[in-house]
């Protein structure tokens, strides 16, 4: 199988108990199937201390939280199962975190994600434009999507257009909505030949929309305070961008590093769309990301901003969908109004 990967993947190692943000603080542990029949069947002190912290949530198996922190974490921050069997008899969250990895027959892409420590540091550490590596493992293929066909070459011109530094960021922004909106129109036309002539020409860029109303910060300020909230200091850093006057336009304080964060949400969320054709959806949350971080960095700086944004953001499922849903529901997130902080 053909694996995708950021040009920082091989540089990531884990912190471990020097991560000043562990990962094992905050978030329960779901154990999965083939985790919990090892631990049921394992001897010993430790066996038995992990039978007795297992418990059920709904349909899943869980380490409830002691304390806000993982039972198994000792005082060195380090994970007790991992020192004493080795990384693999974890379960296969701990195992893959902090790795996004989304199998789509053919191929696989996998991505760090921004709210591990190391890994927003391997992504903001440089101002380089990012790119992907590509290798083959010894993992089985199956048949992919038909939509791939078009969805593939549509997104990998759309992350050259984000790099292209011969224009501005907020220029790149705008056309990247525009033509994920014009390419979310003929596919739900169900023009199928005219969406693969679109996504493999040349991309012709309409310049008419409708002017957008509102405030996207004012709007987007409140729909993330509507959403599940992970942890106290997000809400209070978004009560604080609350308080704080609004920002006239889109003015970014490090459009390089901006870019990089453009990038990473493009690579690891567009060919999502090949689950439920929500493309537009799925670029105005990429937007909306590059925007939030950067409104935010100038309270605690742009990789404390993204991490946060990640960490509350990109590890809840449902909190993803709300958003998607307030795309269309709440006019200060709309396309129009997204183009109009970006000037377009």
């Amino acid at each position: 199988m053909r694996v995708r990967v950021p040009d920082y993947f091989d540089g990531f190692s884990c912190l471990a108990g020097a991560c000043p943000h562990s990962c094992c603080i905050g978030w329960e542990v779901v154990l999965d199937e083939d985790t919990v029949r090892r631990y049921q069947q394992l001897p010993g002190a430790l066996g038995e201390r992990l039978r007795d912290a297992m418990a059920l949530d709904g349909e899943d198996v869980c380490f409830p939280l002691d304390g806000r922190r993982c039972p198994f974490l000792n005082q060195e921050n380090l994970c007790d199962i991992h020192c004493a069997l080795g990384p693999e008899a974890t379960s296969v969250t701990c195992q893959e975190h902090p790795r996004f990895i989304e199998d789509y027959g053919p191929f696989q892409e996998i991505t760090l994600s921004a709210a591990c420590p190391k890994a927003n540091e391997l992504l903001l550490g440089t101002r380089d434009p990012l790119t992907f590596s590509e290798h083959q493992d010894n993992q089985p293929t199956e048949d992919g999507d038909e939509w791939l066909d078009w969805l593939v070459p549509l997104r990998d011109r759309l992350l050259d257009l984000l790099r292209d530094r011969s224009r501005s960021l907020k220029a790149r922004l705008r056309d990247f909505l525009l033509i994920t909106g014009e390419a979310q129109q003929l596919f739900d036309s169900e023009n199928m030949a005219e969406l693969a002539a679109f996504c493999t020409g040349s991309l012709a860029i309409s310049a008419e929309t409708n002017a957008g109303s509102g405030s996207w910060e004012a709007a987007a300020c409140r729909c993330l305070q509507d959403l599940e909230i992970l942890e106290p200091d997000w809400l209070a850093l978004l009560k604080q961008w609350e308080q704080a006057p609004e920002l006239p336009s889109f003015a970014p304080q490090d459009p390089e590093k901006l870019e990089r964060i453009a990038v990473y949400f493009a690579f690891r969320y567009l060919l999502k769309a090949v689950n439920d054709g929500d493309l537009l959806g799925r670029a105005q949350f990429c937007a909306l990301g590059v925007l939030v971080t950067d409104r935010l960095s100038r309270f605690v700086g742009l990789p404390e901003a993204l991490r946060l944004f990640s960490r509350e953001i990109e590890h809840d499922e449902d909190n993803l969908a709300t958003l998607r849903e307030q795309f269309w529901q709440t006019e200060g997130l709309s396309l129009s109004a997204l183009l109009a902080a970006f000037g377009g």
